[in-house]
């Protein structure tokens, strides 16, 4: 019998193979939810004329997937920390392939409100689990950049879930659009019941599942390296209380950075969603055509996308307070530039140059989606193992409660003081992520100052 650490079998073991194939899993998972957001909001117009109702009617049945998806991620994420990250992370794509589905079959409102509630309810418990499996399954040197690769998925299930919508919608209408949102997870689905394993660092918490994690990390060294008469450590324990619990995540030695770590959440996915939701329509309406305006929001996911994949190597590179921080300051002046840019427009009586407020769009999705990217890696860093998936999964619930949020304020604020009070209202939102990104404690050190290899043999800080 010897005694093995698993966390360090992980952190030296090659980056192919069943690493690789988590963060493909992870990437797909994050893609999907991007085309969820983006198909919605694009079939809004279709289906007011199909049921006949008012584009306001379509209020609920948009904030239903939001209002699921922050309930999963509460919910389901706890889950993953009892039932394991594999069963639930299958359970939760199940659930919003399925609702999907069946949201093709709806002759109503009331019904396809219901059924987008609950597809939100598996986006919101797929992305904790998704995100926790992957953070477990990768070692220190590649942890940074295999979430911020998948955490960019969002973004570019967007820009894909347009490219579909333009092409499904005007020829077969939005039923087709849906049938293909609930397939492509349906296939990922079946992928993944065949290939995808279980956490390791999950497993090495589970004394009684000592022969599943034999099993994956002899899978992983590619030899019968380990048997079950192994003592296996586990990677990190939680905090006093019960794992996969709201008390644990709150627990005193977290509860200052969990704090900060919801506020950058809920603020900066607040803006996030105001930018995409309300941009098209400010642009449209100080004069340029709605084709240009949809161009504003295709600039800022795809400049933003780089922005998620640089901020993985500023990360590794300079740790996470100051590139974090960096992004924030970038993203608010930029945003201050644009609210200048349609003032003037505004007291000139003409539509603003795009180039020079497109380019400011740019430099908007690159520092708020690279702040989320840094923001996920924060939340995988923030929480052991025992509890990680609950920790994520409170997290990216408030920034759905933070997307929720913007379609009801940001929409209310439009209405009254127009595009320039709207971009300066989101200067305001985002310096309060700023603030959260420098009051965290536990931040990420740079790979270079993560020298002492016992630290990283034992995960200690990753």
């Amino acid at each position: 019998m010897s005694r093995v650490n698993v966390s360090g079998v992980l952190d030296n073991a090659r980056q192919f193979g069943l690493p690789l194939l988590v963060i493909l899993c992870g990437t797909l998972i994050l893609i999907l939810d991007g085309m969820d957001i983006q198909v919605i909001s694009l079939a809004a117009p279709v289906l007011t004329r199909e049921f006949h109702v008012a584009p306001a009617s379509l209020g609920p049945v948009l904030a239903a997937a939001l209002i699921g998806m922050a309930l999963g991620g509460f919910a389901l994420g706890a889950l993953g920390d009892r039932w394991g990250r594999r069963p639930t992370l299958l359970f939760s794509v199940a659930l919003f392939s399925a609702c999907t589905l069946l949201s093709a079959t709806v002759h109503g409102i009331d019904v396809l409100t219901g059924w987008r509630f609950l597809t939100g309810i598996g986006l919101g418990g797929a992305v904790p689990n998704a995100m926790a499996l992957l953070a477990e399954f990768t070692g220190p040197r590649w942890r940074t950049q295999a979430i911020a690769v998948a955490g960019v998925g969002v973004p570019i299930g967007g820009m894909i879930g347009a490219v579909v919508a333009s092409l499904v919608l005007p020829a077969f209408g939005w039923r087709p659009l849906f049938v293909i949102g609930g397939l492509a997870p349906l296939a990922v689905l079946a992928a993944m019941i065949f290939f995808l394993p279980e956490s390791p660092r999950f497993l090495a918490t589970l004394p009684d599942r000592r022969q599943a994690l034999v099993k994956i990390l002899n899978r992983l060294t590619g030899a019968a390296q380990y048997s079950i008469s192994d003592e296996f450590e586990p990677a990190d324990l939680a905090p006093k209380g019960r794992g996969g619990s709201f008390s644990v995540v709150i627990a005193e030695s977290l509860l200052h950075d969990t704090c900060w770590i919801w506020l950058i959440f809920l603020t900066n996915m607040f803006a996030i969603f105001a930018i995409v939701s309300w941009s098209p329509v400010i642009l449209s309406g100080i004069g340029l055509t709605l084709a240009v305006a949809v161009r504003g929001s295709i600039v800022f996911n795809l400049v933003g996308v780089c922005g998620g994949l640089i901020t993985a190597w500023m990360l590794a590179r300079w740790g996470s307070r100051k590139p974090t921080a960096a992004l924030a300051i970038l993203a608010i002046i930029a945003l201050g530039v644009i609210s200048i840019l349609l003032n003037n427009a505004a007291q000139a009586g003409k539509p603003p140059d795009i180039v020079p407020l497109f380019a400011m769009l740019g430099i908007v999705g690159f520092g708020m989606i690279g702040t989320q990217a840094a923001a996920y890696r924060l939340s995988t860093h923030l929480y052991p193992t025992p509890i990680r998936s609950s920790g994520i999964g409170w997290a990216a619930g408030f920034g759905r409660v933070g997307g929720i949020l913007s379609s009801l304020v940001a929409g209310w604020v439009l209405a009254r003081i127009h595009g320039t009070g709207f971009f300066v209202m989101l200067c305001g939102v985002v310096t309060l992520t700023l603030i959260g990104v420098l009051f965290i404690k536990k931040q990420l050190l740079p790979i270079a100052a993560r020298s002492a290899p016992i630290s990283e043999i034992a995960g200690i800080g990753q």
